[in-house]
């Protein structure tokens, strides 16, 4: 928490992130790591302008194809940094980032036992444990 706040970073869950793909289009990721100042950012329904998302993260549930499909294709549109999905079906963590003319490159693939480093492009170091990513923390 503390790099995040001298990076300007504030990590927090609940909030909307507005799309480019409609009017309407949001969506609400698990987990996101945004400016701290992201609430200047708003744009309707508590949901707030891309540029300020630096990192998103899903953990798969009953929704595995629009965490693993869909929602790969619209945060690669809105060039949200990094898009990271906590992939219980599979047992792993895929990094996307670095997104080119609206879409990401092929994800790095974590296992248990591994950390993920968060990109740089993201703002802060920092090493992510896959099996709490996974299993949350006990």
């Amino acid at each position: 928490m503390i790099k995040a706040r001298k990076a300007g970073l504030k990590y927090v869950t609940g909030i909307g992130l507005w799309l480019p793909t409609g009017p309407d289009d949001y969506a609400v990721p698990d987990f996101s790591l945004v400016d701290a100042d992201y609430r200047d950012a708003l744009v309707e329904k508590n949901c707030y302008a891309p540029h300020v998302f630096h990192l998103v993260l899903e953990v798969t549930s009953s929704n595995w194809t629009n965490d693993t499909a869909t929602k790969v294709d619209i945060y690669a549109r809105a060039n949200i940094p990094a898009y990271l999905i906590a992939d219980r079906k599979h047992d792993e963590v895929l990094l996307y980032q670095n997104a080119v003319d609206g879409k990401y490159p092929d994800p790095v693939r974590y296992k248990r036992g591994e950390t993920v480093p968060v990109p740089e492009s993201v703002g802060i170091t920092l090493d992510l444990s896959v099996d709490t990513l996974l299993d949350g923390d006990d």
